[in-house]
């Protein structure tokens, strides 16, 4: 073995490495049968609209059949309410609801 000076510069030996002691390997158990994920049920309504909680107010028009220029109207005088969102109007989803299933479209 090669002889190699130490922090104070003394001549020490130097020494191996421990070899690895053989353990048997450990293997995880494994269940037999796939974990399926839990999907929650989202309660489903009839209303055709889609699944999210704003739209915009052309999108809202579209769903309730009237013209933009109408939503726009309904949303400054408060018939339908939502949030500005980086500049642009969203309107609610339970505010379209709300209007669609209410007396306040005139048919």
């Amino acid at each position: 073995m090669a002889r190699t000076k130490g922090a104070k510069g003394k001549k020490t030996k130097a020494t191996k490495a421990p070899e690895p002691v053989n353990q048997p390997e450990i293997k995880p158990e494994i269940n037999e049968k796939p974990v399926k994920p839990v999907e929650t049920e989202k309660p489903k309504d009839n209303s055709g609209l889609e699944d999210s909680p704003f739209f915009s107010i052309d999108e809202a028009a579209r769903f309730l059949g009237v013209e933009e220029r109408c939503a726009r109207l309904w949303y400054e005088h408060g018939k339908l309410s939502g949030k500005v969102d980086h500049g642009f109007k969203r309107v609610s989803r339970a505010s379209i609801l709300r209007v669609k299933d209410s007396n306040l479209m005139m048919k």
